[in-house]
C-alpha cells in the first residue's frame, strides 16, 4: 500500500469519526478551526455553517483523491496543488497524532486494568459446606474451613487456574481441551482438562491427599512431575520431608462430606480428629500412641450433638475423655 492511500485511509477514518460525532472536544475544536482556516483561504462568501462546511468538505476530498470531482478520479489530468495544502495536511497530522495518543492511552488503560489480579475468596465456617460455581460451568464443593481464592480477570483467559488456600474441596471440572484447569494447593500443583478429584490440604495434617474420581490428573511439585493420577488412584505427599507415595483407593466410596454425611471407615485417629474440629469446631488429642494409632468406624454428622458423637468414640475402644476449654482428651 502506497503512503498517500495510506494517508487517506487514516483521514477517512478520523474524518468519518468527526461526521459521527465519535471524536472529543479538542479533536472537534482541531476540525472546526480547519474548516474555518479553509474558507477564508478560497475566499468562500459568507453562508449558513452547514452550507460552507459541505462546501469545504467536497473541496478536501477533491483535493486528497477521494471525491467525485478529485483529480484521482480524472486519470488525464494533473494533480493541481494549491497554497493551503501545507496548512491542511499540518493541522490534519496533529489531530490524527492526537487521536491516536488518545487511543493508546486508551488500550494501555484497557490492558493494565485486565492484568490487574481481581481476587475472590470463597471460604466456608465450621460445619459449612458450599458449592462455588465457575464461569466454565465447572463446580466446587468446599468443605468446612476451606479457602478457594479466584482470580476472575485471569480465570478462563488461557488457562483456568485457582488456588485451594486451606481446607478441602472436591472439583468436578467442566471438558476444554484447549484450557487447562489448574489447582495450586500449598506446594503443589493439579492440571487436568475435564475430570473429578479431590484434593485435602488443612494446615493440621501432615499430608495433603490428592484423590482422583474420574478421569486423569497430573501432579507436579515446582518442576517436578510426581506422577499422572488415574480413575481410582491418590496421591498422598507428606509435607515435612516432601515425600509422596501413590495407592489404589475404592472410588464407589465417594467422599461422603460432599452430601453432608460423612462416614468414617477404618479411619485413624487424625483423619478422625479433623472431622470433628470440621463439624464441631473442637480439638481432639489422643493422650498416648495407643490411643493414636486407634482406627474408628462411624458416621460423623452436625445433627448429632458433640456430647453424644464423643460418647459413641470412647465406647469403640472403651476409652475415657475429659474436656479442657475447646479442646477433649482421649485417654
Amino acid at each position: 500500500m502506497s503512503k498517500l492511500k495510506a494517508k487517506r485511509r487514516l483521514f477517512q477514518f478520523l474524518a468519518n469519526r468527526y461526521q459521527q460525532k465519535k471524536v472529543g472536544e479538542q479533536e472537534k475544536h482541531l476540525f472546526d478551526a480547519w474548516y474555518d482556516s479553509l474558507d477564508r483561504r478560497i475566499n468562500m462568501e459568507a453562508a449558513d455553517n452547514a452550507e460552507r462546511r459541505s462546501r469545504s468538505w467536497q473541496k478536501i476530498q477533491d483535493a486528497i483523491g477521494v471525491g467525485e470531482n478529485s483529480v484521482e478520479t480524472k486519470r488525464n489530468r494533473f494533480v493541481v496543488f494549491r497554497p493551503w495544502i501545507g496548512s491542511v495536511a499540518a493541522l490534519l497530522l496533529a489531530t490524527i497524532g492526537f487521536f491516536y495518543w488518545n487511543l493508546q492511552q486508551e488500550i494501555e488503560q484497557t490492558q493494565e486494568s485486565v492484568s490487574m489480579p481481581a481476587y475472590r475468596i470463597f471460604t466456608t465456617g465450621v460445619g459449612e459446606r458450599k458449592v462455588v460455581n465457575l464461569p466454565d460451568g465447572s463446580e466446587v464443593t468446599l468443605n468446612a474451613r476451606t479457602s478457594l481464592r479466584v482470580d476472575e480477570n485471569a480465570y478462563g483467559r488461557s488457562t483456568r487456574e485457582v488456588e485451594l488456600l486451606a481446607g478441602e474441596a472436591f472439583f468436578e471440572v467442566a471438558k476444554d481441551s484447549s484450557r487447562a484447569f489448574i489447582v495450586q494447593a500449598g506446594h503443589l500443583q493439579t492440571t487436568v482438562l475435564g475430570t473429578s478429584f479431590n484434593i485435602q490440604t488443612y494446615a493440621e495434617m501432615h499430608e495433603q491427599v490428592i484423590s482422583v474420581y474420574t478421569g486423569r490428573v497430573q501432579v507436579q511439585r515446582g518442576n517436578s512431575n510426581l506422577g499422572t493420577l488415574e480413575k481410582g488412584q491418590r496421591i498422598r505427599f507428606e509435607k515435612q520431608y516432601a515425600n509422596s507415595t501413590t495407592e489404589e483407593f475404592d472410588t464407589q466410596q465417594v467422599y461422603s462430606w460432599t452430601s453432608g454425611k460423612l462416614v468414617l471407615q477404618d479411619a485413624g485417629f487424625a483423619e478422625l480428629a479433623l472431622a470433628v474440629k470440621n463439624t464441631y469446631g473442637v480439638t481432639l488429642v489422643a493422650d498416648n500412641d495407643r490411643i493414636a494409632r486407634q482406627q474408628y468406624t462411624l458416621p460423623i454428622r452436625k445433627s448429632v450433638p458433640l456430647d453424644e458423637c464423643l460418647d459413641v468414640l470412647q465406647s469403640i475402644h472403651h476409652n475415657k475423655i475429659r474436656k479442657e476449654g475447646d479442646t477433649v482428651v482421649l485417654y
